[in-house]
């Protein structure tokens, strides 16, 4: 049977967690533990909907499990989520929506899903997006940075505009480095100082002039647990050889090696 569709306007109201109806038989499956932190990082920011005219749910299956399973094991409710005086939750939801027959309104929740689903994303712009985030940040987003910068096809630009800043972002800047004589072997923390060179020769390599020589981007995999002491010999060599970006500061440090090995450095 045909139902009038006569609603022209939608509406946000909260109703009770106990008393959601989901659709039968919904196809669609979720990622709970993606939902849940989502929900818990950010607040319930995406209301449930349901079909006016059978009162059953045609958006927000996985949340509303979510919810759920929260209530049920005591935590706290999540932003904008409210409590009612008995403890029982009160969901947003969008009503005010019907649809010409229950036929139109699986068709609804399979396309409402299927769409976002069918649109994929501009990996350039993606990684763009990514890139700035902190670890716990980048768990919700549902993306494994290092894993999809490796699997974006050859020849994507996934690059920043300046590839000479590629890391910069990763490193707090430093200050400017210690006085001669404040740091020591026994405690190379409290400063840094360049080896000795002798006479007539710089302390430490310069790094290699400006050109208009285009940037090739050179990738070196290093355990998880070796990550902090990339980033922190970075830093350093930042101040020592008073470089501003990550690439020049490996450069710098390429280039002490080779000098102390007796090679030229290019």
């Amino acid at each position: 049977m045909t139902r009038k569709k006569t609603d022209t306007a939608l509406r946000i109201e909260y109703l009770p967690l106990d008393e959601l109806s989901r659709w039968p038989g919904n196809p669609k499956s979720h990622d709970d533990g993606a939902i849940a932190a989502s929900i818990s990082r950010f607040g319930f920011r995406d209301p449930l909907a349901i079909d006016e005219a059978t009162g059953r749910l045609v958006a927000g299956h996985g949340r509303l499990t979510a919810l759920e399973r929260a209530h049920a094991a005591g935590s706290a409710a999540p932003q904008f989520v409210q409590v009612r005086g008995d403890g029982m939750w009160l969901v947003p939801v969008t009503r005010g929506g019907s649809f010409g027959d229950e036929a139109e309104a699986a068709a609804y929740l399979v396309a409402t899903n299927r769409t976002g689903e069918l649109g994929g994303w501009d990996e350039s712009l993606l990684a763009e997006f990514l890139k700035p985030l902190d670890e716990d940040l980048l768990s919700i987003t549902g993306f494994d940075l290092d894993a999809f910068l490796r699997e974006v096809p050859k020849g994507s630009d996934v690059l920043p505009s300046a590839p000479s800043e590629f890391l910069n972002d990763l490193i707090a800047p430093v200050s400017a480095p210690a006085a001669a004589g404040s740091g020591s072997a026994e405690n190379p923390e409290a400063g840094l100082q360049a080896p000795a060179a002798p006479a007539g020769q710089p302390a430490s390599p310069l790094p290699a002039a400006q050109t208009d020589e285009p940037y090739l981007q050179v990738v070196y995999v290093v355990r998880k647990s070796e990550r902090e002491q990339v980033l922190e010999a970075v830093k350093r060599a930042r101040a020592r050889f008073s470089v501003e970006t990550a690439p020049e500061a490996f450069m710098a440090i390429i280039r002490d090696y080779l000098s102390r090995e007796g090679q030229v450095a290019a």
